[in-house]
């Protein structure tokens, strides 16, 4: 299920979150880079970047960074604070299953949990897209929400219903599309308008390493944590030969 990133995160999960205004994002994400700074190389590229905020942590320490996001108003967000306090960091409007990156990065990024809005069968082209961007000593660093262990615990479950007094908003988990590997939920304020429908991928760990593996990355580092039911995965390059991602496991 393709989510229309612009809209959800205008009407369900503001955009200004995810950008460097917000403390709570800056202190996140720097807290990251600290815990895992030597797996951060000189060469940064962070996909699904948001308001690319871990780029401004980085460049302290002087790493080159790229950012790319499909939403026009972070990449906008995180353009203009460039020009504010003249960064030297790089950001792009673009699809990343689509999108070939210029250049060669040392780390590849996807945080956040920015994850839930790609199925398997996605992360196999971003991967496959990804080829030839990076050396032998690359690392690969990825975080998502455990979904089936959520559902697993029934945490998480059809007819699930979340309220976010805060913002107004109400989340209901509609199905489950095993399938396509998603559950598909709606978005709606209190008085049940300004809807909007979504996807969120199943991911769990045995997942991500079946992927990662087949294209050649081996896991270095896991750890869980409880607050968000979620894992953090850091991948380095091995010599493991790639499988095709024309095979029928990757077919959708």
């Amino acid at each position: 299920m393709k989510t229309n990133i612009t809209s959800y995160y205008r009407k369900h999960d503001s955009f200004t979150k995810y950008v460097i205004t917000n403390k709570p994002r800056v202190k996140q994400l720097s807290g990251l880079y600290a815990a895992n700074r030597r797996y951060f190389g000189r060469r940064v590229l962070d996909l699904a970047c948001g308001g690319g905020v871990l780029g401004f942590i980085l460049e302290r320490d002087k790493h080159r960074y790229t950012g790319i996001d499909i939403n026009p108003d972070m990449i906008s967000s995180a353009r203009n604070y460039a020009r504010r306090v003249n960064s030297r960091n790089r950001y792009i409007t673009g699809d990343i299953m689509q999108r070939k990156i210029e250049g060669t990065f040392d780390t590849i990024c996807i945080l956040g949990n920015a994850l839930c809005h790609f199925s398997a069968y996605d992360l196999s082209r971003i991967l496959q897209n990804m080829d030839g961007s990076y050396p032998k000593t690359a690392y690969f660093i990825v975080d998502y929400r455990d979904m089936v262990l959520l559902m697993f615990n029934k945490r998480w479950n059809v007819k699930k219903r979340l309220v976010d007094n805060a913002r107004g908003r109400i989340s209901i988990t509609e199905d489950c599309d095993t399938r396509a590997g998603f559950v598909r939920v709606l978005g709606t304020d209190f008085y049940g308008k300004s809807k909007v429908r979504f996807g969120h991928a199943i991911w769990s760990p045995f997942i991500i390493s079946a992927i990662m593996n087949a294209f050649g990355w081996s896991l270095v580092r896991r750890r869980f944590s409880k607050r968000w039911s979620g894992w953090l995965d850091i991948y380095r390059r091995s010599s493991l030969p790639k499988l095709l991602a024309e095979t029928a496991f990757w077919s959708s």
